[in-house]
């Protein structure tokens, strides 16, 4: 269970009682009890080493003060959102905070509001721009979205302290939840959709493309705007693919409307055929290399969302909205619960080139006559080195959610990896490859530890569109040789529900297994002889720690 810290000038028991059921919830109770957690080092809050930490604010407090009072305020707890930013490497989310003033007042009183709604705002993301641990929690928008009447309870205020409703206390409570299982848990890769009645209205095949409902105003409007949605997921990393009962020819044709945003080349996957949609499901997971659960699928035919649903268990069916007007808003809400990430990494913002280019990969690898001659004809680069503090993110979003290629699935928190990085018994290594075909971007991640005499690779993991080129013993090739002065090296294989294309890694390579844990779950094995590296590559570049 993940620790977390909610700070507050408002009482928050209601949402730290909801919060509880997820994770270990340390608040501080008290009027401004927060700001002296933050200016005391040896507050709870330090010793607590939460794996996040949620300040959320209220505005009402500062309703009766005069301009200067409120400037007064406001820099005091700025000054204590930049002290705390500076001493941890936690997580941090600062909330947006509603300036509600006084509505007794003429038409020609100013407003100062907004003005300090718009200066907090612009602070937190100052904050977050310098750190990138440092995030925005956007309770303003949330508060705009339902409306003050719903989202605060006068009653609630004077009975006890805290200006939320009920449902208020909801909408905080999932958005804290929500940024949770943005930062730590792991999140869906592509979203499949249907074509008929989902991109567009009306049938292809039978309305033809002059009668499909699209357009850039009036009922085709809202299809539009869906696409424009999903082209911003698309942008963000998320990767599209087309499973529709369809007529190829007839798909075909409708990217050429002109009112469609989404074109060919934005899909990395197209199967429009009249095989069943579970079928096409379970191509996909093998041509793109993905595991059933990180896929989306998106379909107005809740006969097809059962069936799929039925025979992939794993694939994420969502309801389709029943009335379409409200498609922007469900492709909005689509990437808030399951695509969202803290950051943008260059590899999200390829990541369409990068599965499009994987598939020229699988062109090539039909044409080659064995493994070795398609690792030959691919020209690979292979870059191992310690990681690069700007690699800290990249390096946070593998640990999260690669699942397959991963030895021992042991899930790291950006902090975490940061305090790792520190330590003199760790190493931390990042493997970076590219092709003829183009640039794979950062695709491994290798930590060590030292456990006595011995060095214990901790975390061996890898993204799935490298699988099956070597690559792993390309990098403990690199490794036995890096360590073999130094003491013996172990590798560790801890089995679980998605990993079991690498149980055999290690006795593959020929390294001896020397004990096991818990039955046959987890093994051990000594890694001391040099692993040798493997035919075919274009370059291989090592850099361990100098200061070893």
């Amino acid at each position: 269970m993940r620790n977390i810290a909610l700070l507050s000038n408002v009482t928050t028991d209601m949402i730290t009682a909801k919060l509880k059921k997820k994770f270990q919830v340390y608040s501080p109770g008290g009027f401004d009890a927060w700001i002296s957690e933050v200016m005391d080092l040896s507050s709870g809050l330090y010793k607590k080493n939460a794996d996040a930490i949620f300040i959320l604010l209220d505005g009402r407090e500062l309703w009766d003060k005069s301009c200067g009072e409120v400037r007064d305020r406001v820099e005091l707890w700025k000054n204590a959102v930049e002290k705390l930013g500076e001493q941890i490497d936690s997580l941090l989310f600062v909330s947006t905070i509603d300036f509600r003033e006084s509505r007794i007042r003429t038409y020609g009183e100013r407003q100062n509001c907004f003005e300090w709604m718009n200066d907090w705002y612009l602070f937190i993301r100052q904050l977050s721009e310098k750190k990138n641990s440092i995030y925005i929690l956007d309770i303003l928008e949330q508060i705009m979205d339902m409306g003050r009447d719903n989202f605060y309870s006068s009653k609630m205020w004077y009975m006890g302290s805290m200006p939320y409703s009920k449902v208020g206390v909801e909408q905080v409570s999932n958005e804290i939840t929500l940024a949770m299982e943005t930062a730590f848990d792991s999140r869906k890769k592509a979203a499949v959709l249907d074509l008929d009645n989902t991109l567009w209205g009306g049938v292809i095949g039978e309305d033809g493309i002059d009668g499909i409902i699209l357009s850039e105003h009036n009922e085709g409007g809202r299809f539009r705007d869906f696409q424009k949605k999903l082209l911003e997921m698309k942008d963000r990393g998320v990767v599209l693919a087309v499973n529709s009962k369809n007529n190829e020819a007839d798909a075909e044709t409708a990217f050429r409307h002109p009112s469609m945003v989404l074109k060919k080349d934005d899909f990395v996957n197209i199967k429009a055929n009249w095989n069943d949609k579970a079928s096409n499901m379970k191509a996909m997971e093998e041509e793109l290399n993905l595991t059933e659960g990180s896929f989306v699928f998106i379909d107005d035919n809740p006969m097809e969302r059962g069936i799929v649903s039925g025979q992939c268990p794993e694939v994420t069916v969502p309801e389709f909205p029943k009335d379409t007007v409200m498609l922007p808003e469900f492709a909005e809400s689509l990437y808030e619960k399951y695509f969202r990430v803290l950051r943008l990494t260059d590899e999200d913002r390829q990541k369409t080139h990068m599965y499009q280019r994987e598939a020229k990969r699988k062109e090539a690898r039909a044409k080659a006559l064995n493994l070795d001659e398609y690792i030959e004809m691919l020209e690979i680069k292979a870059d191992i080195h310690i990681m690069k503090e700007e690699e800290a993110g990249r390096v946070h979003q593998l640990c999260s959610k690669t699942n397959q290629f991963n030895l021992t699935t042991k899930r790291y928190s950006l902090k975490e990896i940061k305090e790792l990085a520190a330590d003199s018994g760790t190493d931390i290594f990042t493997v970076s490859t590219a092709d003829k075909f183009g640039d794979n971007g950062l695709v491994s991640v290798i930590i060590t530890k030292k456990q006595g005499q011995d060095v214990v690779i901790d975390t061996f993991l890898m993204s799935c569109r490298v699988m099956g080129r070597k690559l792993e013993q390309v990098i403990l090739s690199a490794l036995t040789e890096y360590y073999k002065d130094s003491s013996r090296l172990m590798g560790l294989y801890e089995k679980t529900d998605k990993n079991a294309p690498v149980a055999d890694m290690y006795d593959r390579l020929g390294f001896e297994r020397i004990r096991s844990f818990d039955g046959k779950k987890e093994y051990c094995y000594d890694l001391s002889n040099t692993c040798p590296k493997p035919a075919g590559y274009a370059r291989i570049r090592f850099q361990g720690n100098v200061k070893r």
